[in-house]
Protein backbone atom coordinates (compact mmCIF):
# COMPACT_ATOMS: atom_id res chain seq x y z
CA UNK A 1 0.00 0.00 0.00
CA UNK A 2 3.16 2.67 0.70
CA UNK A 3 4.56 1.22 -2.65
CA UNK A 4 1.38 2.36 -4.35
CA UNK A 5 1.20 5.62 -2.59
CA UNK A 6 4.48 6.29 -3.29
CA UNK A 7 4.01 5.70 -7.35
CA UNK A 8 0.97 7.85 -7.50
CA UNK A 9 3.13 10.98 -5.60
CA UNK A 10 5.79 10.81 -7.96
CA UNK A 11 3.17 10.84 -10.97
CA UNK A 12 1.57 13.80 -9.14
CA UNK A 13 4.91 15.92 -9.21
CA UNK A 14 5.53 14.45 -13.03
CA UNK A 15 2.27 16.04 -14.55
CA UNK A 16 0.67 18.07 -12.12
CA UNK A 17 3.54 20.63 -11.61
CA UNK A 18 3.78 24.22 -12.95
CA UNK A 19 5.27 24.30 -16.01
CA UNK A 20 9.24 25.82 -15.45
CA UNK A 21 9.89 29.39 -16.69
CA UNK A 22 12.41 29.98 -19.86
CA UNK A 23 15.71 31.69 -18.79
CA UNK A 24 18.57 31.91 -21.19
CA UNK A 25 21.32 31.28 -18.59
CA UNK A 26 20.74 29.83 -15.14
CA UNK A 27 23.96 30.98 -13.18
CA UNK A 28 25.24 29.72 -9.83
CA UNK A 29 25.96 32.32 -6.59
CA UNK A 30 27.61 30.69 -3.52
CA UNK A 31 25.24 32.59 -0.76
CA UNK A 32 22.24 34.58 -1.18
CA UNK A 33 23.04 38.14 -0.98
CA UNK A 34 22.69 39.91 2.56
CA UNK A 35 21.34 43.02 0.53
CA UNK A 36 20.61 44.38 -2.65
CA UNK A 37 21.04 48.06 -1.24
CA UNK A 38 24.08 49.38 -3.19
CA UNK A 39 25.33 50.84 0.00
CA UNK A 40 25.66 47.36 1.20
CA UNK A 41 27.27 45.42 -1.35
CA UNK A 42 30.14 44.60 0.51
CA UNK A 43 30.32 40.19 -0.05
CA UNK A 44 31.19 38.25 -3.21
CA UNK A 45 27.74 37.83 -4.23
CA UNK A 46 26.71 40.97 -4.03
CA UNK A 47 29.56 42.33 -5.34
CA UNK A 48 28.64 40.52 -8.60
CA UNK A 49 25.22 41.08 -8.96
CA UNK A 50 25.77 44.66 -8.73
CA UNK A 51 27.42 44.27 -11.93
CA UNK A 52 24.14 43.42 -13.70
CA UNK A 53 21.88 45.25 -11.22
CA UNK A 54 23.81 48.41 -10.72
CA UNK A 55 24.97 51.95 -12.27
CA UNK A 56 26.33 54.82 -11.12
CA UNK A 57 27.00 58.01 -12.85
CA UNK A 58 30.07 56.67 -14.07
CA UNK A 59 31.33 53.58 -15.25
CA UNK A 60 35.61 52.41 -15.20
CA UNK A 61 37.17 51.27 -18.52
CA UNK A 62 40.14 50.53 -19.96
CA UNK A 63 40.83 53.88 -20.97
CA UNK A 64 39.43 56.09 -18.02
CA UNK A 65 35.91 56.85 -16.84
CA UNK A 66 32.64 56.83 -19.37
CA UNK A 67 29.56 58.23 -18.22
CA UNK A 68 25.86 56.65 -19.93
CA UNK A 69 23.84 59.71 -18.85
CA UNK A 70 26.53 63.47 -18.42
CA UNK A 71 26.29 65.48 -21.17
CA UNK A 72 28.58 67.27 -20.03
CA UNK A 73 30.38 68.70 -16.91
CA UNK A 74 33.05 71.57 -15.65
CA UNK A 75 34.43 72.90 -12.43
CA UNK A 76 32.93 76.10 -11.32
CA UNK A 77 34.96 78.74 -9.49
CA UNK A 78 34.25 78.41 -5.34
CA UNK A 79 36.31 80.18 -2.25
CA UNK A 80 36.64 77.02 -0.58
CA UNK A 81 35.57 73.46 -2.58
CA UNK A 82 35.62 71.80 -5.17
CA UNK A 83 32.77 72.44 -7.29
CA UNK A 84 30.97 70.65 -10.48
CA UNK A 85 28.39 71.44 -12.73
CA UNK A 86 26.71 67.91 -14.35
CA UNK A 87 24.87 68.49 -17.47
CA UNK A 88 22.49 65.33 -18.02
CA UNK A 89 21.24 63.55 -21.27
CA UNK A 90 17.21 63.30 -21.63
CA UNK A 91 17.80 59.62 -21.23
CA UNK A 92 19.49 59.79 -17.85
CA UNK A 93 17.51 59.04 -14.84
CA UNK A 94 15.43 61.48 -13.13
CA UNK A 95 17.24 64.35 -11.32
CA UNK A 96 15.17 63.36 -8.09
CA UNK A 97 16.65 59.63 -8.29
CA UNK A 98 20.15 60.79 -8.60
CA UNK A 99 19.96 63.33 -5.81
CA UNK A 100 18.36 60.76 -3.84
CA UNK A 101 20.55 58.02 -4.07
CA UNK A 102 24.21 60.45 -3.91
CA UNK A 103 22.97 62.33 -1.07
CA UNK A 104 22.15 58.86 1.10
CA UNK A 105 26.29 59.16 0.48
CA UNK A 106 26.39 61.61 2.81
CA UNK A 107 23.62 61.39 5.34
CA UNK A 108 23.18 57.53 5.87
CA UNK A 109 25.41 54.69 8.07
CA UNK A 110 27.30 51.99 5.95
CA UNK A 111 30.43 49.92 5.92
CA UNK A 112 31.89 51.87 3.06
CA UNK A 113 30.99 55.38 4.72
CA UNK A 114 34.99 56.35 4.98
CA UNK A 115 35.45 56.43 1.07
CA UNK A 116 32.86 59.05 0.46
CA UNK A 117 33.63 61.72 2.80
CA UNK A 118 34.70 64.03 0.17
CA UNK A 119 31.62 64.05 -0.99
CA UNK A 120 30.06 67.28 0.67
CA UNK A 121 26.49 67.94 -0.87
CA UNK A 122 24.28 67.24 -3.77
CA UNK A 123 22.35 70.23 -5.23
CA UNK A 124 19.65 70.01 -8.09
CA UNK A 125 20.47 73.08 -10.16
CA UNK A 126 17.83 73.27 -13.12
CA UNK A 127 16.31 70.90 -15.45
CA UNK A 128 18.66 67.95 -16.57
CA UNK A 129 21.29 69.96 -14.21
CA UNK A 130 23.09 68.85 -10.59
CA UNK A 131 25.97 70.11 -8.72
CA UNK A 132 28.35 68.06 -6.75
CA UNK A 133 30.20 69.67 -4.14
CA UNK A 134 33.63 68.09 -3.18
CA UNK A 135 36.18 68.63 -0.26
CA UNK A 136 39.11 70.85 -1.26
CA UNK A 137 42.19 68.61 -3.12
CA UNK A 138 39.70 66.27 -4.45
CA UNK A 139 41.37 64.97 -7.58
CA UNK A 140 38.85 64.10 -10.53
CA UNK A 141 39.89 60.86 -10.46
CA UNK A 142 38.95 59.94 -7.24
CA UNK A 143 35.47 61.32 -7.41
CA UNK A 144 35.27 59.53 -10.79
CA UNK A 145 36.56 56.60 -9.11
CA UNK A 146 34.54 56.55 -6.66
CA UNK A 147 31.02 57.68 -8.38
CA UNK A 148 32.06 54.41 -10.71
CA UNK A 149 31.43 51.96 -7.75
CA UNK A 150 28.55 50.02 -6.94
CA UNK A 151 28.07 51.28 -3.60
CA UNK A 152 27.00 55.07 -5.58
CA UNK A 153 24.64 53.41 -7.85
CA UNK A 154 21.30 54.92 -8.63
CA UNK A 155 17.80 53.69 -7.41
CA UNK A 156 14.27 54.70 -7.96
CA UNK A 157 13.62 57.13 -4.80
CA UNK A 158 9.79 56.26 -4.53
CA UNK A 159 10.12 52.57 -5.16
CA UNK A 160 12.63 52.26 -2.46
CA UNK A 161 10.65 53.84 -0.39
CA UNK A 162 7.93 50.74 -0.89
CA UNK A 163 10.74 48.46 -0.07
CA UNK A 164 11.53 47.84 -3.86
CA UNK A 165 14.87 48.07 -5.94
CA UNK A 166 14.34 49.47 -9.18
CA UNK A 167 18.17 49.81 -10.55
CA UNK A 168 19.66 51.35 -13.72
CA UNK A 169 22.19 48.86 -14.75
CA UNK A 170 21.89 45.99 -17.73
CA UNK A 171 19.47 44.32 -15.74
CA UNK A 172 16.23 44.45 -13.83
CA UNK A 173 15.51 42.36 -10.04
CA UNK A 174 12.43 41.09 -11.30
CA UNK A 175 12.12 38.46 -8.26
CA UNK A 176 14.03 37.54 -5.38
CA UNK A 177 13.02 34.04 -3.37
CA UNK A 178 15.32 33.91 -0.87
CA UNK A 179 18.06 31.37 -0.27
CA UNK A 180 16.42 30.13 -3.63
CA UNK A 181 17.23 32.27 -6.75
CA UNK A 182 17.13 35.95 -7.96
CA UNK A 183 15.40 36.30 -11.65
CA UNK A 184 17.13 39.29 -13.96
CA UNK A 185 15.41 40.87 -17.03
CA UNK A 186 17.28 43.30 -19.53
CA UNK A 187 16.11 46.45 -19.67
CA UNK A 188 16.88 46.84 -23.20
CA UNK A 189 15.03 44.84 -25.70
CA UNK A 190 17.39 45.31 -28.57
CA UNK A 191 20.23 44.72 -26.84
CA UNK A 192 21.56 41.59 -28.16
CA UNK A 193 25.26 41.13 -26.94
CA UNK A 194 23.63 39.72 -23.43
CA UNK A 195 20.67 37.24 -22.78
CA UNK A 196 17.02 38.58 -21.83
CA UNK A 197 16.38 36.25 -18.66
CA UNK A 198 19.31 35.38 -15.83
CA UNK A 199 18.49 33.14 -12.89
CA UNK A 200 20.51 32.92 -10.70
CA UNK A 201 20.40 30.17 -8.56
CA UNK A 202 21.58 30.19 -4.78
CA UNK A 203 24.12 26.80 -4.49
CA UNK A 204 26.29 26.84 -1.79
CA UNK A 205 28.14 23.35 -2.34
CA UNK A 206 29.92 23.03 -5.72
CA UNK A 207 29.21 20.00 -5.58
CA UNK A 208 25.57 20.54 -6.56
CA UNK A 209 26.53 22.93 -9.43
CA UNK A 210 28.44 20.46 -10.59
CA UNK A 211 25.31 18.50 -11.09
CA UNK A 212 23.28 20.82 -12.48
CA UNK A 213 25.99 21.70 -15.18
CA UNK A 214 26.68 17.81 -15.95
CA UNK A 215 22.17 17.62 -16.42
CA UNK A 216 22.34 20.82 -18.24
CA UNK A 217 20.50 22.96 -15.90
CA UNK A 218 23.22 24.96 -14.85
CA UNK A 219 25.28 27.30 -17.26
CA UNK A 220 28.23 28.76 -14.73
CA UNK A 221 29.54 28.64 -11.31
CA UNK A 222 32.41 28.95 -9.50
CA UNK A 223 34.63 26.14 -9.04
CA UNK A 224 36.27 25.38 -6.16
CA UNK A 225 40.15 24.48 -6.06
CA UNK A 226 38.84 20.45 -5.53
CA UNK A 227 37.01 20.63 -8.59
CA UNK A 228 39.96 21.44 -11.14
CA UNK A 229 40.11 18.35 -11.88
CA UNK A 230 37.71 17.30 -13.45
CA UNK A 231 37.60 16.48 -17.45
CA UNK A 232 34.56 18.81 -18.03
CA UNK A 233 37.34 21.79 -16.31
CA UNK A 234 39.37 21.90 -20.04
CA UNK A 235 40.66 25.42 -21.03
CA UNK A 236 37.43 26.26 -23.81
CA UNK A 237 34.90 25.59 -20.43
CA UNK A 238 37.62 27.26 -17.97
CA UNK A 239 37.52 30.80 -17.49
CA UNK A 240 39.85 32.06 -15.14
CA UNK A 241 40.45 35.40 -13.50
CA UNK A 242 43.35 36.20 -11.67
CA UNK A 243 44.81 39.08 -8.96
CA UNK A 244 41.61 40.30 -7.95
CA UNK A 245 41.57 38.67 -4.55
CA UNK A 246 44.22 38.72 -1.48
CA UNK A 247 43.46 35.83 1.06
CA UNK A 248 44.73 36.17 4.27
CA UNK A 249 44.57 35.62 8.16
CA UNK A 250 43.22 38.74 10.44
CA UNK A 251 45.48 39.36 13.75
CA UNK A 252 43.14 41.20 15.85
CA UNK A 253 45.03 44.01 17.20
CA UNK A 254 42.43 44.78 20.06
CA UNK A 255 44.35 41.92 21.76
CA UNK A 256 47.53 43.37 23.18
CA UNK A 257 49.37 39.90 23.57
CA UNK A 258 49.14 39.57 19.59
CA UNK A 259 52.25 42.01 19.43
CA UNK A 260 54.74 42.47 16.27
CA UNK A 261 57.15 39.47 17.62
CA UNK A 262 54.05 37.64 17.77
CA UNK A 263 52.47 38.54 14.46
CA UNK A 264 55.88 37.86 12.48
CA UNK A 265 56.46 34.45 14.20
CA UNK A 266 53.02 33.79 12.73
CA UNK A 267 53.90 34.96 8.93
CA UNK A 268 57.24 33.28 9.57
CA UNK A 269 55.58 30.07 10.73
CA UNK A 270 53.68 29.38 6.89
CA UNK A 271 55.08 27.82 4.38
CA UNK A 272 53.11 29.40 1.28
CA UNK A 273 54.84 28.11 -1.48
CA UNK A 274 53.93 24.43 -0.10
CA UNK A 275 50.68 24.59 0.73
CA UNK A 276 49.97 26.59 -2.74
CA UNK A 277 51.51 23.99 -4.64
CA UNK A 278 50.08 20.73 -2.55
CA UNK A 279 46.73 21.64 -1.52
CA UNK A 280 45.76 24.33 -3.96
CA UNK A 281 47.51 22.66 -6.79
CA UNK A 282 49.00 26.01 -8.27
CA UNK A 283 45.66 27.98 -8.37
CA UNK A 284 47.05 30.41 -6.00
CA UNK A 285 49.58 33.67 -6.96
CA UNK A 286 52.31 34.93 -4.36
CA UNK A 287 51.46 38.26 -2.74
CA UNK A 288 53.95 41.00 -1.73
CA UNK A 289 52.40 42.00 2.13
CA UNK A 290 49.17 42.50 0.94
CA UNK A 291 49.06 43.00 -2.74
CA UNK A 292 48.53 40.67 -5.55
CA UNK A 293 52.42 40.03 -7.81
CA UNK A 294 50.83 41.44 -10.52
CA UNK A 295 50.15 44.79 -9.24
CA UNK A 296 53.48 44.91 -7.52
CA UNK A 297 55.00 44.24 -11.40
CA UNK A 298 53.92 47.48 -12.07
CA UNK A 299 54.94 49.68 -9.04
CA UNK A 300 58.09 47.48 -7.61
CA UNK A 301 61.41 48.83 -7.35
CA UNK A 302 62.39 44.79 -7.42
CA UNK A 303 63.21 43.52 -10.56
CA UNK A 304 62.44 40.24 -8.95
CA UNK A 305 59.57 40.42 -6.24
CA UNK A 306 60.67 38.53 -3.15
CA UNK A 307 58.28 36.24 -1.78
CA UNK A 308 57.24 36.19 1.85
CA UNK A 309 59.47 34.14 3.92
CA UNK A 310 59.02 30.93 5.51
CA UNK A 311 61.59 30.30 8.21
CA UNK A 312 60.07 27.86 11.32
CA UNK A 313 62.79 28.67 13.60
CA UNK A 314 62.92 32.19 13.11
CA UNK A 315 59.17 32.02 14.21
CA UNK A 316 60.31 30.38 17.01
CA UNK A 317 62.76 32.67 18.47
CA UNK A 318 60.21 35.45 17.57
CA UNK A 319 57.19 34.23 19.42
CA UNK A 320 59.44 33.64 22.60
CA UNK A 321 60.56 37.16 22.54
CA UNK A 322 56.51 38.30 22.81
CA UNK A 323 55.78 39.74 25.64
CA UNK A 324 52.95 37.11 26.51
CA UNK A 325 55.21 34.00 25.59
CA UNK A 326 54.52 32.27 28.89
CA UNK A 327 50.54 32.85 28.39
CA UNK A 328 50.57 32.50 25.07
CA UNK A 329 52.16 28.60 25.19
CA UNK A 330 48.99 27.64 27.34
CA UNK A 331 45.92 29.59 26.02
CA UNK A 332 44.03 27.97 22.99
CA UNK A 333 43.53 30.52 20.12
CA UNK A 334 40.58 30.66 18.18
CA UNK A 335 41.17 30.40 14.76
CA UNK A 336 37.27 31.42 12.57
CA UNK A 337 36.67 30.79 9.05
CA UNK A 338 34.07 29.94 6.37
CA UNK A 339 32.54 26.51 7.15
CA UNK A 340 32.85 25.10 3.79
CA UNK A 341 35.45 22.25 2.70
CA UNK A 342 37.64 24.21 0.79
CA UNK A 343 38.16 26.77 3.61
CA UNK A 344 38.23 24.17 6.39
CA UNK A 345 41.19 22.74 4.32
CA UNK A 346 43.17 26.10 4.07
CA UNK A 347 42.83 26.34 7.48
CA UNK A 348 44.27 22.61 8.67
CA UNK A 349 47.06 23.20 6.47
CA UNK A 350 47.53 26.91 8.46
CA UNK A 351 46.60 25.32 11.70
CA UNK A 352 49.63 22.68 11.75
CA UNK A 353 52.10 25.03 11.00
CA UNK A 354 51.02 27.13 13.46
CA UNK A 355 50.87 24.50 15.92
CA UNK A 356 54.80 23.47 14.83
CA UNK A 357 56.16 26.70 15.99
CA UNK A 358 54.44 26.22 19.70
CA UNK A 359 50.56 27.50 19.77
CA UNK A 360 47.52 25.89 20.59
CA UNK A 361 44.77 26.46 17.84
CA UNK A 362 41.25 25.52 18.11
CA UNK A 363 39.36 26.05 14.86
CA UNK A 364 35.97 27.26 14.65
CA UNK A 365 34.37 27.10 11.95
CA UNK A 366 31.14 29.45 11.26
CA UNK A 367 28.34 30.63 8.80
CA UNK A 368 29.09 33.68 6.40
CA UNK A 369 26.88 35.89 8.33
CA UNK A 370 27.58 35.84 11.38
CA UNK A 371 31.37 34.98 10.85
CA UNK A 372 31.38 38.94 9.24
CA UNK A 373 29.44 40.15 11.73
CA UNK A 374 31.32 39.19 14.24
CA UNK A 375 34.63 39.50 13.00
CA UNK A 376 33.58 42.99 12.39
CA UNK A 377 32.90 43.48 15.66
CA UNK A 378 36.07 42.64 16.90
CA UNK A 379 35.45 39.07 18.03
CA UNK A 380 37.87 36.04 17.92
CA UNK A 381 41.89 35.82 17.51
CA UNK A 382 42.41 34.96 13.74
CA UNK A 383 40.50 34.88 11.56
CA UNK A 384 40.81 33.42 7.69
CA UNK A 385 38.88 35.88 4.75
CA UNK A 386 39.23 37.05 1.61
CA UNK A 387 39.16 40.33 0.11
CA UNK A 388 37.67 40.84 -3.24
CA UNK A 389 38.64 44.35 -5.03
CA UNK A 390 35.96 46.64 -6.41
CA UNK A 391 38.17 48.05 -8.82
CA UNK A 392 41.08 47.75 -10.56
CA UNK A 393 43.61 49.48 -8.75
CA UNK A 394 46.54 49.08 -6.00
CA UNK A 395 44.89 51.55 -3.58
CA UNK A 396 41.88 49.09 -3.55
CA UNK A 397 44.31 46.64 -1.84
CA UNK A 398 45.55 49.30 0.87
CA UNK A 399 42.83 52.19 1.72
CA UNK A 400 39.88 49.59 2.56
CA UNK A 401 41.55 47.52 4.35
CA UNK A 402 44.01 49.13 6.24
CA UNK A 403 42.49 53.21 6.45
CA UNK A 404 42.38 53.41 10.59
CA UNK A 405 39.13 54.97 10.20
CA UNK A 406 37.90 52.28 8.04
CA UNK A 407 37.98 49.12 10.93
CA UNK A 408 35.35 46.28 11.80
CA UNK A 409 32.70 45.88 8.60
CA UNK A 410 34.51 49.17 6.58
CA UNK A 411 37.32 46.41 5.44
CA UNK A 412 39.77 47.03 8.12
CA UNK A 413 39.12 43.91 10.38
CA UNK A 414 42.33 43.45 11.72
CA UNK A 415 41.33 46.57 13.23
CA UNK A 416 44.86 48.25 12.31
CA UNK A 417 45.83 51.14 13.39
CA UNK A 418 48.67 53.37 11.81
CA UNK A 419 48.52 56.65 11.95
CA UNK A 420 51.54 57.13 9.52
CA UNK A 421 49.18 54.88 6.93
CA UNK A 422 46.22 56.55 7.56
CA UNK A 423 47.78 59.94 6.97
CA UNK A 424 49.10 58.67 3.37
CA UNK A 425 45.71 56.89 2.39
CA UNK A 426 43.76 60.45 2.83
CA UNK A 427 46.51 62.35 0.34
CA UNK A 428 44.46 63.90 -2.40
CA UNK A 429 47.38 63.38 -4.80
CA UNK A 430 49.08 60.22 -4.51
CA UNK A 431 50.97 58.07 -6.62
CA UNK A 432 52.94 54.38 -6.39
CA UNK A 433 56.26 55.60 -4.58
CA UNK A 434 52.89 56.40 -2.00
CA UNK A 435 51.94 53.27 -2.42
CA UNK A 436 54.95 51.14 -2.13
CA UNK A 437 55.61 53.44 1.22
CA UNK A 438 52.23 52.22 2.44
CA UNK A 439 52.87 48.37 1.48
CA UNK A 440 56.57 48.63 3.06
CA UNK A 441 55.02 49.83 6.42
CA UNK A 442 52.09 47.44 6.50
CA UNK A 443 54.60 44.55 6.27
CA UNK A 444 56.65 45.69 8.80
CA UNK A 445 53.66 45.76 10.98
CA UNK A 446 51.96 42.75 9.81
CA UNK A 447 48.62 42.93 10.80
CA UNK A 448 47.38 39.64 8.89
CA UNK A 449 49.25 36.57 8.19
CA UNK A 450 50.06 37.12 4.14
CA UNK A 451 48.96 33.92 2.57
CA UNK A 452 48.29 34.18 -1.10
CA UNK A 453 46.01 35.67 -4.23
CA UNK A 454 43.46 33.34 -5.24
CA UNK A 455 42.71 32.53 -8.90
CA UNK A 456 39.11 32.46 -10.08
CA UNK A 457 38.06 29.48 -11.76
CA UNK A 458 34.30 29.42 -13.75
CA UNK A 459 32.93 26.51 -15.24
CA UNK A 460 30.60 27.39 -18.23
CA UNK A 461 28.60 26.56 -20.75
CA UNK A 462 28.36 26.76 -24.79
CA UNK A 463 25.41 29.00 -24.45
CA UNK A 464 27.44 31.01 -21.75
CA UNK A 465 29.78 31.60 -24.56
CA UNK A 466 27.60 32.44 -26.78
CA UNK A 467 27.19 35.95 -24.78
CA UNK A 468 30.97 36.92 -25.01
CA UNK A 469 29.84 40.36 -23.23
CA UNK A 470 29.09 38.42 -20.10
CA UNK A 471 32.82 37.14 -19.33
CA UNK A 472 33.95 40.80 -17.85
CA UNK A 473 30.80 40.15 -15.54
CA UNK A 474 32.30 36.84 -13.42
Amino acid sequence: MRTLSLVFFLLSLTFCQKETPHFDLKIALPSDPAHLDPLFLTDLSGQKLAKFLHQGLFTREKNGFLSPWILSYKKLPHAKNEVWRFQLHSHAPSLSDIEYSLSRLIFESYPRKGDYQFLISVRLFKENQIDLEFKPGTKETEWKEKLSLPFASIIGKEEWKKGILKSYGKYKLSTWKKNEFLDLELQSKTDLEFPKKIRFLILPQSSTSLFLYKKHQLDAFKLTDFLLSLPEANSEFTLTKRGRSVQYVAINQNNPCFDIHFRKALNLAIPREMIIQKLLENHADFTYGPVPFTYMEGISKFQVIPKETYDPKLAIEELKRSTCFSKLKTTKLEFRMRGDDENQAKGRAIKQALEEIGLKIQIKPIEKAPLYKENGEGKGDLTLLTWYSDFDSVWNFLDPLFHPNKVGNGGNRSFYKNAEVGKILDQPFKNDKDALQVIERIREDKPWIFLWSIQENYLVSKDFLRYTALVDFL
